[in-house]
């Protein structure tokens, strides 16, 4: 599984085109907002299969990287993603390395 570090994810926010798939309820902070962003609560991602593209390059966030970790390894083994990223760590201000 590909994965991205914390401060990686950062600072490609303000350089680099990017697509994130945030997989957190809409209550969960901090907010990411932008036209790069698809926001699927992880109880809704079966159901969104559609809005997930197999293309473009997703980094999928949570708070903590326990959700977007199983997202990733979900959609790669049963539907075929090979384009997913994981955030490590999550959207916490800290990282685990």
């Amino acid at each position: 599984m590909k994965e991205i570090s914390h401060k990686d994810f950062m600072e490609s926010l303000g350089s680099a085109p990017i697509r994130v798939l945030d997989v957190r309820e809409s209550w969960e902070l901090p907010k990411i907002e932008g036209e790069f962003v698809t926001k699927i609560p992880i109880h809704q991602i079966l159901d969104s299969l559609d809005q997930i593209s197999k293309e473009d390059e997703l980094i999928v966030v949570c708070q903590h990287g326990v959700r977007s970790k199983a997202v990733v390894e979900h959609l790669q083994t049963n539907f075929g993603y090979k384009n997913l990223i994981n955030l490590r760590g999550g959207l916490t201000p800290y990282e685990q390395e």
